[in-house]
């Protein structure tokens, strides 16, 4: 993350400003990046581009609010801090680094992002917590369940195929496999954008 921070600093058409305190506005922003950059998706085909753009957005307030009155000023990126070898700042300390990879710290943030959600939809497949997966199946097939299916099909590896699934069921295959793509993917979907998941946008 540290890295990533850095990157935006350099980044071309980085909102600016002569403010005495700009260097606090742009240090806010920064912590709010490093929250929010998961939440992030690029807009356009440049990632550079559009990384500055979303973060101009809140940059752009964060400069306004440094005309308004009673402002109280945050801690800087380039704020003297003591050391034991002596006097330095925030920004000295944290480590060097060229422009390059800016594309591959976003996705690995992203990516972080993503597998976080995987392993707590796992979790929640497997306690059913609101009985939502449990409670839906085909009339008269209750063990032909969301969360019986999602257990086999999703976190079985190799995943059992829908035909042995039926048989095992005494379920019409149709019947399983409608209900799978109709309500049982439906669910999970809903569950696991609940949980902070964001479908990539098509181009």
């Amino acid at each position: 993350m540290n890295k990533l921070l850095l990157q935006i600093q350099q980044l071309p058409g980085l909102k600016k400003s002569s403010h005495l305190n700009y260097p606090a506005a742009l240090n806010l922003t920064l912590e709010w990046v490093s929250r929010e950059i998961a939440k992030f998706e690029p807009r356009q085909s440049s990632v550079s581009k559009s990384l500055v753009n979303w973060i101009n957005g809140y940059l752009g307030w964060r400069i306004k609010d440094l005309y308004s009155p009673d402002q109280d000023a945050p801690i800087s990126l380039d704020a003297p801090i003591a050391t034991d070898v002596g006097e330095t700042t925030r920004l000295d300390l944290l480590p060097d680094l060229t422009l390059g990879g800016l594309d591959g710290m976003i996705e690995s943030a992203q990516k972080e992002t993503t597998q976080r959600i995987g392993v707590e939809l796992e979790r929640y497949i497997e306690q059913d917590p609101e009985q939502k997966l449990r409670n839906s199946y085909p009339r008269s097939h209750p063990k032909c369940n969301c969360q019986f299916l999602s257990m086999r099909r999703l976190l079985k590896d190799p995943p059992d195929r829908f035909q042995a699934l039926a048989n095992e069921l005494n379920v019409n295959y149709t019947t399983l496999n409608s209900h799978w793509g109709r309500k049982c993917e439906r669910l999970l979907q809903e569950i696991a954008r609940s949980l902070g998941y964001k479908q990539e946008s098509q181009p």
